[in-house]
């Protein structure tokens, strides 16, 4: 059941990237962040209101509960990477950031995952993905230091999903979220008074960019956290990344096609190279018996 949901939590990963990216584009990054931690908060602790959720016994490390500040590194990068890169390259880009961040995480057993080790026989499917995230990059010169985050943007996620479903396991997916939303903003609030923007027509652009964009980020927001939550300690890293990437490459292509941009059957022709690596990869996985 997790392994069949992953693609539609992909999917809106990719859509919720969409609408924050425009979204800082019209009103600026600091002041969407915030907006987007706000929002996630208040939503978040409408859900704890009804749904009371129990603490397990044990403690936890205080590098579980920093998920929400790698989170706020996820929107800035997000919405750079976006902005200049446009969905399908943006994608495929931080793919390749969360395919070696998965394998990392699964190869060392961060914060006391169950470890998979890397395998000589599974180093053709990622060399495979990573040769289809080459296809779709098209043209490299120019767009170096937007690529560089695009490939930081996936890496980051991959660690503050562990973080996040870490905590969810001993604290509840919601309260979890809570303090993920609660750490982001007091990260986004530390950022604003250290860099002062201009905050005076701050609620005319809030208006003016209308309800889905303001309030569809922190609401998309809490919907992947509680879903990756769940997700993530039920499957390997690795086979995570790989359904959640399927939701994401075909959600990305579609928004390039709606927006105007295109998709070029070079890029289609990418995001299949790279779903036949991850898949080899896969199969190597359970020939072995690593995944669940």
């Amino acid at each position: 059941m997790y392994a069949a949901f992953a693609p539609l939590v992909g999917a809106i990963i990719t859509l919720m990237n969409a609408l924050n990216s425009r979204f800082a584009i019209l009103v600026g990054s600091l002041l969407s962040t915030l907006a987007l931690h706000v929002v996630g908060l208040a939503a978040v602790s409408l859900v704890l209101l009804v749904k009371k959720e129990e603490r397990r016994p044990g403690r936890l490390p205080i590098l579980a509960y920093s998920g929400g500040l790698v989170g706020v590194g996820v929107v800035f990068a997000c919405n750079y990477a976006f902005s200049v890169l446009g969905a399908s390259l943006a994608v495929a880009l931080a793919l390749l950031g969360q395919t070696l961040c998965s394998v990392a995480v699964d190869a060392t057993g961060f914060l006391g995952k169950r470890k998979y080790r890397l395998s000589l026989r599974q180093l053709p499917g990622i060399a495979l993905a990573i040769a289809g995230v080459a296809i779709m990059a098209e043209r490299w010169e120019g767009h170096a230091p937007a690529m560089f985050v695009a490939l930081i943007s996936g890496a980051l996620p991959v660690i503050s999903i562990s973080l996040n479903s870490e905590l969810g396991g001993k604290i509840g997916v919601f309260r979890s979220a809570r303090i993920n939303f609660l750490v982001g903003l007091a990260a986004t609030l530390v950022l604003i008074a250290a860099f002062r923007p201009p905050l005076a027509g701050a609620v005319g652009a809030l208006a003016s960019a209308g309800p889905v964009l303001v309030l569809g980020g922190g609401i998309m927001g809490l919907l992947v956290v509680g879903a990756t939550n769940l997700i993530f300690p039920r499957l390997s890293a690795f086979s995570a990344v790989i359904l959640i990437f399927s939701g994401q490459a075909l959600a990305g292509a579609a928004l390039d096609a709606f927006s105007g941009l295109g998709v070029s059957p070079r890029r289609i022709t990418g995001i299949l190279v790279v779903l036949a690596g991850l898949a080899a990869k896969a199969w190597a996985d359970k020939a072995r018996g690593d995944t669940h």
